[in-house]
């Protein structure tokens, strides 16, 4: 259960195998390399096996280099369950390359990264868990995203480009949990059509963002558990039944959203 923390160092090499068959609870190497010497370095980490592995910086002031194609190829002979990269730059030439050879660890964290689209998906992926937090994004990446099939939860946050829901989400079987919250998404359409085929959804949180126009079709979300939009401006509730499908939804938070009660069925349907 041993934590290493290597960050605020002035790495300028790891020796290959020197952490072969070393197991970890944490390892964190932020701000920990000479800029030109991190992809190098992290082919050092060859043999290791790690709970969670922290890779990147600690600030925008401290942001020394771009995401380079195949900065993380040292980590294909990581063992690993969660993987964070944290602060990092321009993502324009090299996102092809980001999951190469992370595709097969169960969670991921994205975090402040000026990464404006989803990097090619490997095929067979096992990401279970997908963070992305502060990126760049413009629209909801749906597309890209349905390529992780093995998904269960995946949280996209604190985006303030990210105002367009167009994509769809589709053959996500697996996929329990989205948290689409503290966007500035404003879309319309809400929600069946922008969930195809992802039948085991519980929990949508679209709480915080600019403007969701709801049409009461909830036919692919059916199964919905929680359902949260908070601090959102809804048009649909209190004029007529949207929530008229959603028979297993056992909390709504519709608190803050310029919601005014006009129908007495505002709240049909709503049997749990």
């Amino acid at each position: 259960n041993l934590t290493l923390v290597l960050s605020l160092n002035n790495i300028k090499s790891i020796e290959p195998g020197a952490f072969a068959g070393i197991h970890l609870a944490e390892l964190a190497l932020r701000s920990a390399f000479e800029s030109s010497m991190m992809q190098t370095s992290l082919q050092g980490l060859a043999g290791l096996q790690v709970s969670r592995l922290i890779v990147g910086v600690f600030n925008d002031q401290d942001r020394q280099q771009d995401f380079e194609r195949g900065l993380l190829d040292g980590l294909c002979q990581v063992q690993m369950e969660e993987f964070v990269l944290i602060c990092f730059g321009d993502f324009e030439d090299g996102t092809d390359t980001l999951f190469n050879c992370i595709g097969n660890v169960s969670t991921i964290r994205l975090v402040d990264l000026g990464l404006k689209q989803i990097s090619q998906v490997p095929v067979g992926s096992k990401v279970k868990q997908l963070e992305c937090k502060k990126c760049g994004f413009d629209d909801v990446p749906a597309l890209k995203l349905s390529l992780f099939k093995e998904l269960r939860v995946l949280r996209i946050t604190k985006n303030r480009s990210l105002k367009t829901f167009e994509q769809k989400f589709e053959g996500l079987s697996n996929l329990e949990v989205i948290d689409l919250s503290e966007n500035r998404l404003t879309f319309s359409g809400c929600c069946s059509r922008q969930f195809r085929n992802c039948s085991n959804l519980k929990h949508l949180n679209l709480s915080f963002n600019s403007y969701i126009r709801l049409t009461g079709d909830f036919i692919n979300a059916e199964n919905l558990l929680y359902l949260d939009f908070q601090h959102t401006t809804l048009f649909g509730p209190g004029t007529y039944p949207v929530f008229l499908s959603l028979q297993r939804l056992i909390y709504l938070d519709i608190s803050h959203t310029k919601t005014e009660v006009k129908s007495q069925c505002t709240f049909c349907g709503l049997n749990s």
